[in-house]
């Protein structure tokens, strides 16, 4: 039985360079509008992050499976769920098969917290992009089309709807 031959990865250092260059930039910039939101919004990290994990996979989970996901204990989760729930970001309810397992499920006010932060990371992304003149902006949009046409575990993150609109 003969092995499949796997495709290694072609180095290409001076692109990698430059793309890390750009990620590097776009994270900065990103980030300061971020960092904005996050404390606007008066939530600890555990809050942000459960909020982020459930809209993520779009499905509600009990507290425990949500505590895993974080790599947070179950009373620290159960903290962040309790004051989740107390400002209606979250709805939480007994499981039918355990009544002692809860499960937490986003509410529509919960829901406009992940987006807010994508909001935040998008206006950074749109200002450089209003940057870029005509020629500059088709290359970048045809070579990203053939990546994400190539990569749908990439293009999955595409934002859709206005969000995108600026």
């Amino acid at each position: 039985m003969q092995a499949t031959p796997v495709a290694l990865p072609i180095a290409r250092p001076e692109l990698t360079r430059d793309m890390f260059a750009l990620a590097g930039y776009l994270f900065r910039a990103a980030n300061v509008g971020t960092f904005n939101a996050i404390a606007e919004l008066d939530l600890s990290f555990t809050q942000i992050k459960a909020l982020c994990a459930l809209e993520a996979d779009g499905e509600e989970r009990s507290v425990k499976a949500l505590g895993e996901s974080l790599g947070v204990s179950l009373p620290a989760v159960s903290r962040a769920v309790d004051g989740l729930f107390e400002r209606g970001l979250v709805g939480r309810e007994e499981a039918a098969e355990d009544r002692r397992m809860k499960r937490v499920r986003l509410t529509a006010a919960g829901r406009k917290v992940p987006q807010a932060l994508n909001d935040a990371r998008l206006s950074a992304l749109a200002e450089l992009m209003g940057s870029l003149g005509e020629e500059e902006a088709q290359a970048l949009q045809h070579a990203l089309e053939m990546i994400l046409e190539r990569r749908p575990d990439i293009a999955a993150y595409r934002p859709t709807g206005k969000e995108t609109d600026r």
